[in-house]
């Protein structure tokens, strides 16, 4: 047998060995308590991992419904949803009238209000220094089915000087809303069998909280779409009235510009003539007392100058008589 010189192992060597070894025992255990793990934690892992991936799709919205169905060919497209739901349009009405009676005019228009299924949501009257009804308005709501009947009946109440019909797409707000209040229904439906299958106090509590949250959004969004399908089913009409024509815009030109400078200097005029007739009693009493206390202050300064003495007279020269 020959003789073998043992080496000693240099140190770098020592110490990759000891890092490989000390990885391969962390592989091992990790493995264990893995495979331990889910066989102990089945209620508590369940209930965590549920809570995740309801929270995830709850959040999600309605945003995310096209992008976690784009694989389904049974997924509906937010095109295809409008299409199904149909164009929901907001309508609303403005007319102004000339007539004889006010009080007979809000008369009738009430009146067609409660003829088409609808009813009035304010009315002013306004009375003039007479004592006369003079202008008002009247606003009603009937069903957007009804409204140009509506109108053309409220036109036969009077002159119609002005009239305005407008409509506004909610179609994309509405799909949207509706389909938010659908993901956060279902939402709060899960997170209810969540809360149901807690096994920790942790777990309960952070259930909870989300739950009220999401009920909390759940209630805005109903509230916004009721809303919504308020504005579509109903439609609003103003309408003023007045025994007057209504001012409108005036032409231009030399007369136009004429009458307006008179205007404006009868006013100025009138502003002045008032202006003096508020200072006029002051300025009375402030004569009256004025001018006794000028002439008193005079009396007294000119009692106040010296008395100047008349200078004498110089003599002439004497003249010495003659010898005779």
């Amino acid at each position: 047998m020959s003789n073998q010189v043992l080496r000693p192992i240099a140190p770098w060597r020592r110490r990759m060995a000891g890092s490989a070894l000390a990885g391969l025992l962390a592989i091992t255990a990790l493995s264990a308590c893995g495979g331990g793990g889910s066989g102990g934690s089945g209620d508590s892992g369940s209930s965590v991992t549920g809570f995740s991936q309801s929270d995830a799709a709850a959040k999600s919205g309605p945003e995310a419904q096209p992008a976690a169905g784009a694989g389904d060919p049974s997924a509906v497209s937010p095109e295809s949803a409008r299409a199904g739901v149909g164009q929901k349009l907001v309508r609303r009405a403005n007319l102004n009238l000339k007539v004889d009676t006010l009080t007979t005019a809000a008369q009738r228009i009430r009146a067609i209000a409660t003829q088409q299924s609808g009813a009035v949501v304010s009315e002013e009257l306004y009375t003039s220094e007479q004592g006369r009804d003079t202008s008002g308005s009247i606003t009603i709501s009937v069903p957007a089915s009804s409204l140009d009947a509506t109108i053309a009946l409220i036109e036969k109440v009077g002159d119609v000087q002005f009239r305005n019909t407008s409509s506004e797409d909610v179609t994309g707000t509405y799909v949207d809303t509706e389909a938010r209040v659908e993901s956060l229904t279902a939402s709060v439906a899960r997170m209810r069998e969540l809360i149901s299958k807690a096994s920790t106090v942790a777990d309960l509590v952070a259930l909870e909280n989300e739950l009220s949250k999401r009920e909390a959004d759940l209630d805005a969004l109903t509230a916004q779409l009721n809303s919504l399908k308020d504005q579509v089913a109903q439609s609003p009409i103003a309408i003023s009235l007045s025994t007057n024509d209504f001012q409108s815009v005036s032409a231009g030109g030399f007369l136009s510009g004429l009458k307006s400078g008179w205007s404006a200097f009868l006013t100025s005029v009138s502003v002045l003539v008032t202006v003096v007739g508020a200072v006029l009693p002051f300025a009375v009493v402030i004569g009256v007392v004025a001018v006794p206390v000028v002439w008193w202050l005079r009396r007294r300064r000119a009692g106040r100058l010296p008395l100047v003495a008349p200078a004498p007279q110089t003599a002439g020269p004497m003249t010495p008589p003659s010898a005779g």
